[in-house]
Parts: structure tokens; C-alpha cells; sequence
């Protein structure tokens, strides 16, 4: 018997070091695998073309392009059956697809398939993977904890945002952008359709589902300090003491890359800042801008004056980082920027509009070309009227509607202004930051699922251009992955004190 027991023993400790041992799911892994950081090896198809997220999207919550309806596949969905009844807007239809609940064994099967639960078998779009079952497990522990629990900011009655501001950001443009939201937040708590009502209703019934996410705003402003370098540790730390759900209009010049960062480290949506520096080319998923920025508006420049032949021109503006970032990309087109060179053979203006028209005033450019680069600032008739008789020759380059369609569209904001008692606020600034109040909080009442960041940014895809137009910017637009709203930028050919206008798209 002893001899008996001791063979068994050794045969159990021989059998447990050759099986495989337990291996916990690793859903930081599994997000890697959704959003295509780690490649699934795919039946006749690229691994990074067939990342999930590219078509259902970092949200989970699917899409519809083309033609092609995407279905949600977040947890909370994908492992609960699917029923005919909506218990919302429609009553069900007997033709209305059902299946039951995914399981892990089932979404394997699905995945290296192509078959679902209750026998469908999916178009050639959704792609068939070579999954092993550890790569399974990941994912399907990633799969159910999306769009779960409530995002930082956020509670039953309250959503927290904030609006950034940068040292360097005009002080009398950054306290009207905060005035003007300042003043949209309190009449939107001042709750005139008696919102939070229309919310407890409408958890009883089919109507007023927009009024379901009804929150009252809580705003702070972060007023960044000293060098861009800094501000990483300021942001984090902020958010760490009290956190927000997103970050709202704003203001900036030179630097707006580390609030763009913050935003991607942190998954909150950051929305339409008034920053000269503007988005670039790539500013994240979760950063949406109006324009990609001066470097784009000073590379039109740059060109016109190289195929004139112009390679060395005096530069209009305040020195510092936002100088010496235009100097850069006109640089880089092999144009001369020098400040105050009176022998240049043309003149660049980074000026907001008094101060250009004031300069040409003084008549120390001559006939030589002048290129403005106004920025953010929008050029109204009155602007243009002031400066184009002093201009023989030269350019303006803007993002911006200008003269009489921008003086039009203004028109209802000026209005606004009106209302609020703020019509000393510049109306260019609070077009845009009503903007980026209007474009959040049409977001947040159009979620269906949950506040998930993601799915508002998705959201915004989608529905962007139907958001109220109230800034001065051409029509606002974005498809999926896109966080650039505006596509270009007007370039206005000046002659004699006339000019005409050209819209440029970006490359």
C-alpha cells in the first residue's frame, strides 16, 4: 500500500509540471489585441487592417459607414441576449433578428468562423481570425469592461469640465472666452426646460430619452504656468485632485501638444480650442480641433512668396515662441524671416488686426508684399476696410469666413451677447467657445449607452456638421478618426487694396 501511495504521488507531481498552468485573463493585453497594438492573425487579411477598434470602433459601440452597419460589441451588449423589443423608440417587429447571449466558447467560434450564436453566418468584412485560446481570453476580458462603470468627472447629478489656458494666451481674449463660457454654463444649469424633471420622467417612459443624461456642468479653469515643459506634471495633477469628464473650449498660443497629450493619457475628450498653435496633423483621438494651426496658414505663405521669388522678409509681431515657430516653417520653405529688416523684400504680419492696421499706417513697408497670418483672429469688414487700402500688394491667409459672410454669421452671437450683457466680448472669441460648449453638450445628450469618452468623440464623427454653426470657421466636419473640423484655410490675393479670396485645402 505504501509503495501504491507513493507511486501515485509521483505520478500526480510528474502530470502537474507537464500541464499548463492556469493563466489568469490580461485585459490590458486584450486591449492591446482590440485596438491592434498586438496583431490576431487573420485568414486572408492584413493583422493590422483587421484591428477591431478600426471598425467597431475604441468605443465599442460599432458604427455605420458606407452602407455597412457595424453592430456594438461592448459587454454589457455583446454577452447579454439580443431581443426583439428596443423598450424604447419602436415597437418590435416578428422580422427583427434575435440571438442568445455570447459566451467566451461562442466568441471563439464566431471570430475563427465567422458563424454566430444562433447560426448566422457574417459577410466576408468581418474577418476570420487564427486566435489561440489565450488571445481569446484577453480579449474577451478587455470586451467586457468596455463602456462599464461611470468616467472620471462624471456623477448622478453633475458633469465637471474644464477649460485650459496657456501662459502665453492674450489676456483680454482669455478672459472673454472665459466669460462667455462662464455665462453658458449658468444658463444651461439654469435648467428654462426644466431638465432635471424631464430626466427623472423620462427614465419611466419612451419619451424624452434625450433628457436621460441631463447633468448639471461644473466648470474650473486650469490656468497653466511657466514652461510647456511643465505642464504635463500640472495637468496630471489637477486631474488626479479633482477630475473632469472633459475639457472645454480653452485658449492658447505657441503650445497646445502636452494638453493634447494629457487628453490621450488620461481617454477624455478635448474640444475645440482657441489655440494658435491649433492641432497639426495628427492630434489624437481624443483632441478635436478647428484648424490645423499657424503652421499650415504659414506654409500657404511661404509658398507665395518663394514663387515670387521672394526669399528674405521682415517679420510684424511680438517676439517669442509663436515668432519663432512661423520663422521655423518658412524656414523650412527656404524663406528668410528677420525682424525688422527694412531692405527685406516683403513683410510676414503675425499682428491681430489694430495693431496691423495701425503698422501699415505708419507707411514704413512701402510697395513691398505684405502676408498676414491673423491666426485666430477673425478679419470682419471693418478689419479688412482698415488694412486693405494700405496694402499695394500681398496675401492674407486665414482659416476663417471673413468680411460680410463672417459679419452674417456673427450675427448670432452678437446677439447672444447681447442678451447675456458681454457685448464688449470680442464676438470671434465667443463664437468659437460657444462652439465648443454647443458641440459637448449636444454630445452628452445624444449618448444612447453610458458617458463613455470614446463614444462621444464617435458621436461627433458622425454628427458634427448638424451641431448650431455659431464659429466664424467654413463648415465643421469630421469623419472616423478625424480631429480636424475645418479642412483649409482662405487665401486672399491682395492688389491695389482688392482681394480675392481662394480656398486652399490642406495637403
Amino acid at each position: 500500500m505504501r509503495l501504491r501511495g507513493a507511486v501515485l504521488a509521483l505520478w500526480a507531481l510528474v502530470l502537474a509540471h507537464s500541464l499548463p498552468s492556469a493563466r489568469a485573463a490580461d485585459t490590458e493585453r486584450g486591449r492591446a489585441l482590440y485596438e491592434g497594438r498586438v496583431a490576431m492573425n487573420t485568414v486572408g487579411a492584413s493583422p493590422m487592417s483587421a484591428a477591431c477598434a478600426a471598425c467597431h470602433r475604441p468605443s465599442g459601440m460599432g458604427n455605420f459607414e458606407g452602407g455597412l452597419a457595424v453592430p456594438p460589441i461592448a459587454g454589457a451588449m455583446l454577452f447579454k441576449p439580443l431581443d426583439r423589443d428596443t423598450a424604447r423608440f419602436f415597437p418590435a417587429s416578428a422580422r427583427w433578428r434575435v440571438r442568445p447571449a455570447y459566451d467566451e466558447a461562442s466568441l471563439g467560434h464566431l471570430l475563427r468562423s465567422g458563424v454566430s450564436p444562433d447560426g448566422v453566418t457574417l459577410p466576408a468584412a468581418m474577418p476570420r481570425y487564427r486566435l489561440d485560446d489565450a488571445d481569446l481570453a484577453d480579449l474577451s476580458a478587455y470586451l467586457r469592461t468596455m463602456s462599464q462603470g461611470t468616467p472620471p468627472g462624471l456623477d448622478a447629478d453633475t458633469v465637471r469640465v474644464a477649460t485650459v489656458t496657456t501662459p502665453d494666451a492674450d489676456p483680454q481674449r482669455r478672459d472673454a472666452m472665459l466669460a462667455t463660457l462662464q455665462h453658458f454654463v449658468a444658463q444651461k444649469n439654469g435648467q428654462s426646460r426644466h431638465e432635471a424633471k424631464r430626466s427623472v420622467q423620462s427614465s419611466r417612459t419612451r419619451e424624452m430619452v434625450m433628457y436621460r443624461k441631463f447633468r448639471v456642468w461644473q466648470l474650473e479653469h486650469w490656468a497653466l504656468q511657466g514652461e510647456p515643459s511643465t505642464w504635463a506634471a500640472q495637468l496630471d495633477a489637477r486631474q488626479s485632485r479633482q477630475p473632469v469628464y472633459a475639457l472645454v473650449a480653452g485658449m492658447g498660443g505657441a503650445q497646445w501638444a502636452p494638453v493634447d497629450a494629457f487628453c490621450a493619457r488620461h481617454r477624455l475628450p478635448c474640444l475645440l480650442p482657441l489655440a494658435e498653435a491649433g492641432g497639426g496633423r495628427a492630434p489624437g483621438f481624443y483632441s478635436l480641433h478647428f484648424h490645423a494651426g499657424i503652421d499650415a496658414d504659414a506654409a500657404m505663405a511661404a509658398s507665395r512668396l518663394k514663387a515670387q521669388g521672394l526669399r528674405r522678409a521682415s517679420l510684424w509681431g511680438t517676439p517669442g515662441p509663436l515668432a519663432d515657430r512661423v520663422r521655423g516653417v518658412f524656414a523650412g520653405q527656404g524663406v528668410a524671416l528677420v525682424d525688422g529688416d527694412q531692405e527685406a523684400q516683403a513683410i510676414v504680419s503675425l499682428l491681430p488686426p489694430a495693431a496691423h492696421a495701425a503698422r501699415l499706417r505708419e507707411g514704413d513697408h512701402g510697395d513691398r508684399a505684405v502676408a498676414w497670418l491673423p491666426g485666430t483672429h477673425a478679419l470682419g469688414q471693418a478689419e479688412l476696410d482698415a488694412s486693405l487700402p494700405r496694402t499695394p500688394r500681398g496675401w492674407i491667409v486665414t482659416p476663417m469666413r471673413t468680411g460680410e459672410p463672417l459679419d452674417r454669421q456673427l450675427l448670432r452671437t452678437r446677439l447672444w451677447l447681447r442678451g447675456q450683457g458681454l457685448e464688449s466680448v470680442p464676438a470671434d472669441v465667443a463664437a468659437s467657445t460657444l462652439q465648443a460648449a454647443t458641440v459637448l453638450g449636444e454630445g452628452l445628450v445624444h449618448l444612447d449607452f453610458g458617458f463613455t469618452p470614446e463614444y462621444l468623440l464617435e458621436l461627433l464623427e458622425h454628427g458634427l456638421e448638424n451641431v448650431i454653426p455659431w464659429s466664424p470657421y467654413p463648415r465643421l466636419a469630421i469623419g472616423p478618426d478625424q480631429r480636424i473640423a475645418s479642412k483649409g484655410s482662405w487665401v486672399g490675393e491682395v492688389r491695389e487694396g482688392r482681394v480675392d479670396w481662394q480656398w486652399q485645402a490642406l495637403p
